[in-house]
């Protein structure tokens, strides 16, 4: 398996403020797989009802949002840690910071040991390749 890109021509702003054509590779994306059949693939890998991996996947998503906005980290096994995050305006004085000083909430993910070998494992092809070998 291998992630697909595609070679573009791009102009970019050089640290001296002038333009120059480079190339660039850039990740061909899919569509997102729909949740049902990720479901279905669940179903099959685990023995379970659809229900039940749906209903377990909603309770570990509200489970997941109530302790985010607490504050709390969540660690899921095998996939990885979340945190929130923001970003605040800074201030000439600490009167003058509070919850109207954050501009962007983000939620940062750090993958599992495993999740990370998974990404250094993976591969890269060009997408006039792919296209070469099917006959597109």
């Amino acid at each position: 398996m291998s992630i697909p890109y595609r070679k573009r021509r791009k102009k970019i702003l050089k640290p001296d403020g002038t333009m120059q054509e480079a190339w660039v590779m850039q990740q061909f994306s899919y569509e997102p797989i729909p949740f049902e059949d990720f479901v279905k693939e669940c179903v099959v890998a685990q023995g379970v009802s659809s229900a039940q991996v749906k209903g377990i996947v909603e309770a570990m998503s509200n489970r997941l949002r109530s302790y985010l906005m607490l504050g709390h980290s969540v660690q899921v096994a095998g996939i990885g840690t979340l945190k929130p995050t923001f970003n605040a305006h800074c201030a000439a004085t600490p009167d003058e910071l509070g919850s109207q000083s954050v501009y962007k909430v983000k939620v940062q993910f750090y993958p599992h040991k495993e999740f990370q070998k998974t990404l250094k494992e993976m591969d890269f092809e060009d997408m006039e390749a792919i296209n070469d070998e099917t006959g597109d």
